[in-house]
């Protein structure tokens, strides 16, 4: 007989292990291949020794738990759990243990065990490459699961009411009938949505070639359905959207991307380079509207650990984030070192490291009162940062062999370590902003970039990208109106 899960292969895919407790009883563990423990940085003549569990399969008491696990090599969470908080999903009462058991009872072969991976609910993922679980478009159970509790497990099960546990335990069960209906409720959703880009992408369409006839245009269908009617809205956009709303959408999107991608990729190509201009233009609103409240570093420092790209626009190459909160004084980077640098970041091509030390853009830059006519000095604040930045680069360089052998990150180096200080804001007066820049231009270990410089980095990165796709939108306008 046919077998009819994907075929799998072990060098792509990694190997499924199945270990036996007693009778009727098997645990099932993953097997990375070696590509995913090299992109992990681990050891892939040591593979069996990376070996996770995926399923425990009880046939006497009718459960089956999942572990869902990251099983991509380029991930932090490699081999760990894939969600937050959740670690197991136990269906209990099933009878698929027994359809793809042998000989009646539970599997005991690799190629049982995939047999049994075909009869799970069409909620979850089949295919232990990507770690099991429930597939993308369910993820929302999850997490209302992980907002709703503390607990650790998901049982879906006839016996129990939905709710956490109520002896305690860490267990949240879903009755089955509930978890169906989240279920339908969710594929609906994805339904209404999908039919409302289609009836505005019709009426668009046809309202473009219309104008040009001089004909009336339409509105476009938007239903009876409140969602429906939402995403219509929207599409349009006449509408703004909630987070939770816009987390719907994003959704729908992320689980027809492949299907996009095949059949219309300029499409999908174009709503990235529109979703990233517009997220541009929102982050620099936001930062912009951060500059005017007086902040203290701390939030700086985590928005910039949400938008690392902006520290790359300090320097004139290409950085990647290394670590944030390093400690550059002590013997491993996540340690507890008397040197704390608020980022670490390194050059991607050549994996030399650089320091940034983040203040706040009300830190003054210059003393107020001239030293002689037309002559300011740095402040004690911008002098002192200077100092402490220097001192980070000199104890990271001197410990940098221990924190590489500690850590086991042997792709950073320490050629010349670079350092950079974001603080306050350009001094306003031109004595103030000649004296500023005499001293920056001739502090050649430090670089210094105020708040402000940032903001009108990230403006003119977005002027930039929108007048490219000027011409784009000229050339497509053209091919219209010539087909």
């Amino acid at each position: 007989m046919a077998l009819g899960f994907r075929q799998h292969d072990p060098e792509r895919d990694g190997t499924l292990e199945v270990e036996e407790y007693h009778p009727n009883f098997v645990g099932v563990y993953f097997v990375p291949p070696k590509g995913s423990l090299l992109a992990a940085g681990l050891d892939p003549t040591q593979a069996k020794s990376y070996r996770t569990k995926l399923l425990d399969i009880h046939g006497q008491y009718k459960f089956l738990t999942i572990h869902p696990i990251s099983t991509f090599g380029g991930k932090s969470d490699f081999l760990k759990p894939k969600y937050g908080q959740i670690e197991r999903i136990t269906l209990d009462g099933t009878d698929i243990i027994f359809r793809g058991g042998d000989d009646g009872g539970v599997p005991t072969t690799p190629e049982g065990v995939l047999e049994l991976l075909e009869e799970l609910p069409s909620a979850f993922t089949k295919d232990y490459a990507y770690g099991l679980g429930l597939a993308k478009s369910y993820r929302f159970i999850i997490d209302a699961v992980e907002s709703l509790s503390d607990s650790t497990e998901i049982a879906i099960t006839d016996d129990h009411a939905t709710g956490p546990d109520p002896d305690g335990n860490r267990i949240f069960y879903i009755s089955r009938r509930d978890f169906e209906q989240a279920r339908r409720c969710i594929n609906s959703i994805d339904s209404l949505a999908q039919s409302a880009a289609r009836s505005v992408k019709e009426t668009a369409t046809y309202n473009i070639l219309a104008e040009r006839l001089g004909v009336p245009t339409l509105d476009p269908k938007a239903g009876r359905h409140p969602y429906r009617k939402l995403f219509t809205a929207v599409a349009q956009g006449k509408e703004e959207l909630s987070e939770e709303d816009q987390n719907a959408v994003i959704g729908a999107l992320s689980n027809h991307a492949a299907s996009i991608a095949e059949v219309q990729p300029e499409k999908l190509v174009k709503l990235r380079g529109d979703i990233e201009l517009v997220t541009l233009e929102a982050l620099t609103k936001r930062y912009e509207e951060m500059l005017g409240e007086k902040l203290v570093e701390g939030r700086w420092q985590v928005f910039f650990n949400e938008n690392p790209f902006i520290l790359n626009m300090a320097f004139g190459y290409p950085v990647i984030k290394v670590r944030d909160q390093a400690s550059v004084g002590g013997r491993k980077l996540s340690g507890n070192g008397e040197k704390i640098t608020d980022f670490l970041v390194k050059n991607s091509l050549t994996n030399n490291t650089a320091i940034f030390e983040i203040k706040t853009p009300q830190t003054a830059i210059l003393n107020k009162t001239p030293f002689r006519d037309g002559v300011f000095t740095p402040s004690a604040d911008l002098s002192g940062s200077i100092n402490q930045a220097l001192d980070q680069k000199y104890q990271f360089q001197k410990q940098i062999a221990q924190i590489k052998d500690n850590t086991r990150l042997y792709d950073i180096e320490s050629y010349a370590v670079h350092c950079c200080l974001v603080i306050g804001k350009t001094p306003d007066g031109d004595d103030q902003n000649k004296s500023f820049e005499l001293f920056r231009r001739n502090s050649k270990d430090v670089e210094i970039v105020t708040f402000d410089e940032l903001l009108e980095k990230l403006k003119q990165l977005s002027v930039f990208l929108r007048v490219g796709d000027e011409p784009a939108k000229s050339q497509e306008s053209k091919g219209n109106a010539n087909g």
